[in-house]
Formats: structure tokens, C-alpha cells, sequence
């Protein structure tokens, strides 16, 4: 969703003129934003959001969390990825970025990260090379963002 307007994402989650908490956090993101749950929960209680949003509400959320812009979103998950490289070897193993992608954060569910494992080059080891993965992630959201669009 990169490039669209706050109120162009808006519109496209809205169901009459609001949109669902849950929507508040992906528009905010899609800014290019990368705050924390916590961060746009108070963020949005700040902004007086409770249930549902109005498009001047998700604004202020978003301008009061424009300092969590990263840039480097590739960096950041190549520099999150070696925390779980053990053997210092560049590489990951699928069983522990599973459990981890399945257990931490944003859960993702069985099937995406199925997904992403089918689309990755796991070594005969059951291994992935951080730099392929951190790639593959950024080329991934690229696609979706295109998607959108």
C-alpha cells in the first residue's frame, strides 16, 4: 500500500464513515510506520478511539506515531533474524523462525507460514539463509503492496 494517502487506505477499509481498531493499526503501517502494538494502542487512546475510527482520528494516530518510521525494514529483519543464528553461519533453522513466527508478536497462522516456507530455499539441513529470507520478506511485501494497488 505504499504511496496511497492515509485517506485513500481509509476508504478502503471503512464500513460507512469508520473503521474497525484492528484497521487502524494496518493503516497506520502501511504509512510506513512500524510502531508497536503498544505504541498505537495508546496512540490510539489518545486520540479518543474506542471501537471504531473516523478518518480525522486515524490521522492523528498516524501523525502521532510518525516517528517510528524505519527505512530499513530489510536491515531490521535480517538484524531480528541473526538473534536466532546460533552457529554464527548466516542461517536460520524453518523449525525455530516457525515457532517463532507462530508464538511471537502478530501470531501468524500455520497456513501463512506454510506459505512462506514454501516459497523460501530451505537447505537440506532445514536451514535458511538470513540474506534469501530478509529478501524473499521485502520482495513479498513489494508484490502485495503492487497487489493493492
Amino acid at each position: 500500500m505504499s504511496g496511497m494517502t492515509i485517506s485513500d487506505t481509509f476508504d478502503l477499509f471503512k464500513q460507512g464513515n469508520t473503521v474497525s481498531l484492528e484497521d487502524v493499526a494496518t493503516i497506520v503501517r502501511s504509512q510506513g510506520l512500524c510502531p508497536t502494538d503498544r505504541q498505537i494502542k495508546t496512540a490510539m487512546q489518545s486520540a479518543g478511539i474506542s471501537g471504531s475510527a473516523t478518518l480525522p482520528q486515524v490521522q492523528t494516530v498516524v501523525s502521532a506515531l510518525s516517528n517510528t518510521k524505519n527505512d530499513d525494514i530489510e536491515g531490521t529483519i535480517r538484524r531480528a533474524l541473526k538473534l536466532f543464528d546460533s552457529t554464527g553461519g548466516d542461517v536460520v533453522t524453518v523449525s525455530e523462525l516457525s515457532h517463532v513466527l507462530s508464538s511471537i508478536g502478530s501470531k501468524m497462522s500455520v497456513d501463512d507460514i506454510d506459505e512462506i516456507f514454501r516459497q523460501a530455499e530451505v537447505d537440506a539441513f532445514g536451514q535458511l539463509s538470513i540474506d534469501d529470507f530478509a529478501r524473499l520478506m521485502m520482495n513479498a511485501a513489494g508484490e502485495e503492496d503492487n497487489a493493492v494497488a
